[in-house]
């Protein structure tokens, strides 16, 4: 019987989240955060960093909504394209039929020119028909017809104004994603000009004091739950979920993927509810706005950890103080500490 695995936080900790991939030269051991001026500096870097991979995270939240709201206008559309199709092949079928009728081609008797001519130009032809003094089967054929006619013209002017009101709104979201892709990138691209300008001893500096951080975030988190809090295991649903995000680990965050071969943030922790059999929302927003919360306290593994003011970041917690996460762009689906990020709340979706 396979034994059940178990992570040890206090190593996990030690290595939790680095808010950004920096690589220690091999050919020496990260220096100490000193003289405090250089530490001032660092520190400061730290916050741009991390606040740009968090505003580019932010932006791909935008950019999934977008995109999903996009999907589900194309599919409204391709709707109203064939109602439209179809409503406007019965309003010339009914149209030949009037012009049948006024011509006394159809079954029952024919009205004369001047009857046809008033009934074509009433506002109400059955009322204008009831008026006549004939009631053979072609005036009541005419005015079911003609009535059928006005309301399938009504109901293709209908379709054609929801059609123009939602290309306008897929347009405007597409707008929308757009926009967000070119956030996106620009947050990425002043992040990677940082790292970029520090030399490798400032690099390692860097990795470390965020390691420092993310371990001080972590403790701080982990004093505020017992013991037997933090032992709670993974029961049903919730174990097919955290098998699945487990599966994950190593693949790239791609910001607007929801896997096979990558993930963003709320990508993966939809996905890893479906294969346990559970829809929730796509976006991290509407997985906050939607489904149930419950308190920190009562954190059980495969709940989901909502991240920031915005609820712009989410992972799965998986047990003894530890996540699944894909983190930001640059990133990969890793195991990281709950603790190391501002805690928004906590979402169970079982």
């Amino acid at each position: 019987m396979p034994r059940t695995r178990r992570w040890n936080l206090a190593l996990l900790a030690c290595a939790a989240v680095v808010l950004t991939p920096v690589a220690t030269p091999s050919a020496q051991a990260a220096p100490a955060l000193a003289p405090a001026s250089h530490a001032s500096r660092l520190a400061a870097l730290q916050a741009e960093i991390a606040s740009l991979y968090q505003q580019a995270e932010s932006a791909t939240a935008a950019y999934d909504a977008a995109t999903q709201a996009i999907t589900a206008q194309q599919a409204q559309i391709l709707g109203l394209a064939r109602a439209i199709v179809a409503e406007q092949a019965q309003v010339d079928r009914l149209t030949s039929l009037v012009g049948q009728i006024a011509a006394g081609q159809y079954d029952g008797d024919a009205l004369d020119g001047n009857q046809t001519l008033q009934l074509l130009l009433a506002q109400d032809p059955e009322q204008y028909l009831a008026q006549l003094p004939l009631a053979s089967q072609a005036m009541t054929s005419a005015a079911t017809t003609l009535q059928q006619l006005q309301e399938a013209k009504a109901a293709l002017t209908a379709y054609g104004e929801q059609a123009t009101a939602a290309w306008e709104t897929l347009s405007k979201d597409q707008g929308a994603a757009a926009g967000a892709v070119s956030d996106i990138k620009a947050r990425l691209a002043r992040a990677q000009a940082l790292l970029a300008s520090l030399s490798g001893p400032e690099l390692a500096a860097l990795q470390q004091l965020q390691t420092q951080t993310a371990y001080a975030a972590q403790m701080a988190w982990r004093g505020s739950l017992t013991p037997t809090e933090l032992a709670r295991r993974a029961t049903g649903a919730a174990q097919a979920a955290i098998a699945y995000a487990v599966a994950q680990i190593g693949k790239p965050y791609l910001w607007g993927a929801t896997g096979p071969r990558s993930f963003d943030c709320s990508g993966l922790t939809m996905r890893a509810w479906q294969a346990a059999g559970v829809d929730i929302p796509r976006t991290s927003q509407d997985q906050w706005a939607q489904l149930r919360h419950v308190p920190v306290a009562e954190l059980r593994p495969g709940d989901l950890v909502v991240y920031f003011r915005g609820a712009t970041h989410v992972a799965l917690y998986v047990g003894d103080g530890a996540v699944i996460q894909a983190p930001h762009p640059g990133g990969v689906v890793e195991l990281a500490a709950a603790g190391s990020m501002p805690i928004l709340g906590v979402l169970r979706p079982d």
